[in-house]
Protein backbone atom coordinates (compact mmCIF):
# COMPACT_ATOMS: atom_id res chain seq x y z
CA UNK A 1 0.00 0.00 0.00
CA UNK A 2 1.16 3.50 -0.74
CA UNK A 3 0.62 5.31 2.54
CA UNK A 4 2.83 8.25 1.66
CA UNK A 5 0.95 9.18 -1.51
CA UNK A 6 3.15 11.22 -3.82
CA UNK A 7 6.18 10.62 -1.60
CA UNK A 8 8.43 7.62 -1.08
CA UNK A 9 7.98 5.32 1.91
CA UNK A 10 10.76 6.25 4.32
CA UNK A 11 11.29 5.70 8.01
CA UNK A 12 8.15 7.82 8.49
CA UNK A 13 5.80 5.34 6.73
CA UNK A 14 4.00 4.61 10.02
CA UNK A 15 3.21 8.34 10.25
CA UNK A 16 1.67 8.26 6.77
CA UNK A 17 -0.38 5.20 7.70
CA UNK A 18 -1.73 7.00 10.79
CA UNK A 19 -2.49 10.05 8.63
CA UNK A 20 -4.45 7.89 6.19
CA UNK A 21 -6.35 6.49 9.17
CA UNK A 22 -7.12 10.00 10.39
CA UNK A 23 -8.49 10.90 6.97
CA UNK A 24 -10.59 7.70 6.87
CA UNK A 25 -11.96 8.49 10.34
CA UNK A 26 -12.65 12.06 9.16
CA UNK A 27 -10.55 13.61 11.90
CA UNK A 28 -10.55 17.36 11.28
CA UNK A 29 -8.21 17.80 8.29
CA UNK A 30 -6.09 20.51 9.91
CA UNK A 31 -5.55 18.28 12.96
CA UNK A 32 -4.75 15.20 10.86
CA UNK A 33 -2.25 17.17 8.80
CA UNK A 34 -0.65 18.65 11.90
CA UNK A 35 -0.30 15.18 13.41
CA UNK A 36 1.45 13.98 10.26
CA UNK A 37 3.93 16.84 10.37
CA UNK A 38 4.67 16.27 14.06
CA UNK A 39 5.02 12.51 13.66
CA UNK A 40 7.41 12.77 10.70
CA UNK A 41 9.40 15.51 12.44
CA UNK A 42 10.08 13.17 15.36
CA UNK A 43 10.57 9.94 13.39
CA UNK A 44 14.06 8.50 13.28
CA UNK A 45 15.42 5.57 11.28
CA UNK A 46 16.73 2.54 13.17
CA UNK A 47 20.29 3.48 12.19
CA UNK A 48 20.11 6.55 14.43
CA UNK A 49 19.38 4.54 17.58
CA UNK A 50 22.03 5.05 20.22
CA UNK A 51 24.12 7.51 18.24
CA UNK A 52 23.89 11.16 19.27
CA UNK A 53 25.48 12.29 16.00
CA UNK A 54 23.11 10.21 13.84
CA UNK A 55 20.16 11.31 15.97
CA UNK A 56 21.07 14.96 15.45
CA UNK A 57 21.62 14.45 11.71
CA UNK A 58 18.46 12.48 11.07
CA UNK A 59 16.49 14.56 13.54
CA UNK A 60 17.20 17.67 11.49
CA UNK A 61 16.36 15.85 8.28
CA UNK A 62 13.12 14.50 9.76
CA UNK A 63 12.10 17.97 10.91
CA UNK A 64 12.71 19.33 7.40
CA UNK A 65 10.77 16.49 5.75
CA UNK A 66 7.96 16.76 8.32
CA UNK A 67 7.52 20.45 7.61
CA UNK A 68 7.49 19.80 3.85
CA UNK A 69 4.99 16.98 4.12
CA UNK A 70 2.76 19.08 6.37
CA UNK A 71 2.74 21.92 3.82
CA UNK A 72 2.08 19.48 0.96
CA UNK A 73 -0.95 17.85 2.59
CA UNK A 74 -2.33 21.24 3.64
CA UNK A 75 -2.16 22.41 0.02
CA UNK A 76 -2.85 19.23 -1.97
CA UNK A 77 -4.56 16.83 0.47
CA UNK A 78 -8.12 18.09 0.10
CA UNK A 79 -9.16 15.68 -2.65
CA UNK A 80 -7.80 12.72 -0.66
CA UNK A 81 -9.61 13.88 2.46
CA UNK A 82 -12.89 14.20 0.55
CA UNK A 83 -12.39 10.81 -1.14
CA UNK A 84 -11.76 9.15 2.24
CA UNK A 85 -15.17 10.44 3.37
CA UNK A 86 -16.93 9.05 0.32
CA UNK A 87 -18.53 5.63 0.70
CA UNK A 88 -18.32 4.89 -3.03
CA UNK A 89 -15.34 3.06 -4.54
CA UNK A 90 -15.69 5.22 -7.68
CA UNK A 91 -14.94 8.38 -5.71
CA UNK A 92 -11.89 6.78 -4.10
CA UNK A 93 -10.51 5.60 -7.44
CA UNK A 94 -10.90 9.13 -8.81
CA UNK A 95 -7.92 10.40 -6.79
CA UNK A 96 -5.45 7.75 -8.00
Amino acid sequence: MDYCTGWFEGWWADCCMAHDGDYAAQVLKALADSRLGECVSHALPAIAAGSPVATALFGGLSAFIGFGMYKAVRIFGGKYYRAAASPTPAAKSEVK
